[in-house]
């Protein structure tokens, strides 16, 4: 430990007020799961106060001591999986070990962003990467130290910025941002921010935990901020640099309006568009420019701008090499450049295309559904950064649509429902959100193939093709006519006995009567469909899920226990599991909603996950109080996971959600202790905290 001031990085060798900065260091108190001040890593960096944390990373102030320069050191550390208790040890601890797989895969991760970052040390528009190592049985990655403030900051501080302003601010960025993807990184989040500007009037672009290689596999990770992605975002499918083209005009509008824009799945392109031009809103851009600025923020990539290169010459009027620049001649239907094929006019209307049954899981998702429950149960719920809260209320109004009505009714499981045509989208607006599955619509796999028969019905509307007889015809009048003349007083039989157990009067030489005693109507009616089974609604749900799109697996889920297949508790079992995949797909408010509803089903496992979404303000209003109550009212209700008592514990001791009492932390720490879960290391470790707080007191 070295005795420097966390706020300034100066040496502090006396009592009292730091003299570099007329801070008191003594003010600053470091969380019990932080890296204490002074603390040296890979025996050059001294750790200083923490200048952001999310729910996958900690990011310090640093100390280059062979360079005597301040860097930002990011320390993986996601909170869901690891804890720390500083006053006995720096490294990081898995609560159990079902937790290691996922928190070993996310510090590979975490790695690659710093190689991903490497690559472009050459774009001075970017923040440099200096180093990376492992230590503490954790990963960091050591950058340059940016002293500014975010375009967010700013638009938050002055309202909105002027174009002119703006348009200069931006200007060397978006340079940077095309040389970017001409070394084959997008960035993915983009967005106010993740821009810095510096002292100097320099801006520089952050956070690269969202990139990707462009020539790289496709990835079905869905990482997305809520109105500053666009649409192909929400699928994680047809990425390129036109992505990135949308999150930066995104950021532009903002700025521009001080309003964060509609969410991508809200908007069409036209007339209904929710999307005001940014002039309405009292933006001074010239038409050209807010020509330029539309352009690229399309709802559909094949219409956007393909590059930031484009985007630059349009708003600017010249390349980014100075020479002039003619807008071209708009050639409709015309797709994305070389990094994708042209799509069709099926495409362009209906939006990306859904993915298809069994479809591969995404990287990230291979855990056992039982290990992920696990660590949700054990586990709080959280984020890299809060990458998916809103930045601001404005113009961002609400979740994601529900699927339109008029959606094509699937057919049933007599007439074998046929697998999702990959080659169309899926509605606009119902990228996310409830489908017609409340109402029975729900898409059920081909289970049964070779059952489809080539018998001249193909093409007819659905509910034609293959239906069942239904006996003799019938006249206008209702009555059933028979095949058969049958003379006046005497019996007369249809061609289809099985209709009727009696013979039927007639009343007509050419017509035979309704039975006058029958037990069954000479009308034979369709019968009707089976309900599916279990194994289909599982199988359709699981389908859902492994495609990310959790509300529609909620529904099935939710058609399965009203059929009896699944009971109440169970339903709220696999709520909390989609909701836990949710979140490491980095969609809270989806995360939040699955569990908030599995919590009215009476789940405390989901009470436990939403109070850490709370304590962090993961998809809701961050709220420390209220998770404290909930953390609290569980280790009062001796739920079954002990870590509860933990956090209580913690709360109390550090004063998170409530007063300071280092009597009731010690009180709970013993009822952590005396739980019976703990190891002896860790039992050891707990008692050292008990006599340091009982020492304190």
């Amino acid at each position: 430990m070295e005795r420097i001031c966390p706020y300034c990085m100066q040496e502090w060798t006396e009592e009292g007020l730091c003299p570099g900065c007329g801070r008191n260091p003594a003010d600053y108190r470091p969380g019990s799961h932080h890296v204490p001040p002074g603390s040296r890593l890979n025996d050059r960096y001294v750790v200083g106060r923490v200048l952001g944390e999310g729910g996958f990373g900690i990011t310090y102030l640093g100390l280059d001591t062979n360079l005597e320069r301040l860097v930002a050191i990011k320390e993986y550390f996601p909170t869901c999986l690891v804890s720390r208790e500083n006053s006995l040890s720096l490294s990081v601890t898995c609560y159990t070990q079902n937790n290691q797989p996922a928190y070993e895969k996310g510090r590979a991760q975490f790695l690659k962003e710093a190689r991903t970052m490497a690559k472009l040390e050459e774009i001075p528009e970017i923040v440099q990467v200096l180093d990376h190592f492992q230590a503490n049985n954790t990963a960091y990655i050591v950058m340059e130290f940016l002293e500014g403030e975010t375009l967010k900051a700013r638009t938050a501080r002055q309202g909105a910025i002027p174009a002119g302003e703006l348009l200069e601010l931006l200007r060397p960025v978006m340079g940077g941002m095309e040389a970017m993807h001409q070394a084959g990184i997008l960035h993915r989040d983009i967005s106010p921010d993740n821009l810095m500007v510096l002292p100097s009037g320099r801006v520089k672009l952050m956070d690269f935990g969202c990139a990707k290689e462009i020539q790289g596999q496709p990835t079905q990770t869905v990482t997305l901020k809520h109105g500053f992605a666009p649409r192909e975002q929400y699928t994680g499918r047809d990425q390129g640099p036109w992505t990135d083209v949308y999150a930066l005009c995104a950021t532009i509008d903002y700025c521009l309006t001080g309003k964060v824009p509609p969410r991508a799945v809200e908007r069409r392109d036209g007339s209904q568009d929710p999307l005001l031009p940014p002039t309405q809103l009292g933006a001074d851009l010239t038409p050209q420019q807010e020509q330029a600025l539309c352009k690229g923020l399309a709802v559909q990539a094949a219409n956007r701008w393909q590059s930031v290169a484009q985007l630059y010459a349009a708003l600017y009027g010249v390349t980014l090499e100075g020479a002039p620049w003619t807008p071209p001649e708009e050639e409709k239907g015309e797709g994305h450049t070389e990094f994708v094929g042209r799509r069709t006019k099926s495409e362009e209307q209906t939006g990306p295309t859904e993915p298809q049954p069994n479809q591969k899981r995404r990287p990230g998702r291979g855990l056992p559904r039982g290990a992920k429950g696990a660590m949700a149960a054990a586990v709080c719920t959280v984020v890299v950064l809060a990458a998916a809260v809103p930045l601001l209320s404005g113009r961002d109004s609400g979740p994601v649509p529900a699927g339109e009505a008029g959606e094509e009714k699937p057919q049933t499981v007599q007439q074998v429902s046929e697998q999702p045509d990959a080659s169309k989208g899926e509605p606009e607006g119902d990228m996310s959100q409830e489908s017609a599955a409340a109402q029975g619509q729900v898409d059920l796999p081909q289970t049964q193939p070779d059952l489809q028969e080539t018998d001249g019905t193909a093409g007819e509307p659905e509910g034609t093709a293959g239906e069942p007889e239904t006996g003799p015809a019938q006249t206008s009048s209702g009555q059933t006519q028979s095949t058969k003349p049958a003379q006046s007083g005497s019996s007369a039989q249809t061609t289809k006995p099985a209709q009727s157990t009696q013979p039927t009067q007639s009343t007509q030489p050419t017509q035979s009567t309704q039975p006058a005693q029958s037990t069954q109507p000479a009308q034979s009616t369709q019968p009707e469909p089976a309900p599916p089974t279990e194994e289909e609604l599982k199988a359709q749900a699981e389908n859902y899920a492994a495609n990310g799109q959790y509300f529609k697996a909620a529904e099935v889920y939710r058609q399965m226990n009203s059929l009896g297949y699944i009971s109440q508790n169970k339903l709220a079992k696999r709520l909390c599991d989609l909701a836990f995949d949710a979140m490491l797909d980095d969609e809270y408010e989806i995360e939040v909603q699955l569990y908030q509803e599995a919590m009215a089903l009476g789940s405390l496992e989901a009470k436990l996950s939403l109070a850490s979404n709370y304590k962090y303000g993961l998809g809701v209003p961050q709220d420390e109080e209220r998770a404290f109550r909930m953390y609290l009212e569980l280790a009062q209700a001796n739920y079954e996971n002990p870590v509860v008592f933990k956090w209580v514990a913690e709360c109390y001791a550090d004063g998170v959600g409530t007063p300071r009492d280092l009597e009731q932390a010690i009180y709970w720490w013993n009822r952590y202790l005396n739980t019976g879960y703990l190891k002896e290391k860790e039992q050891e470790e707990v008692r050292g905290i008990i006599a340091a707080l009982e020492a304190e007191l």
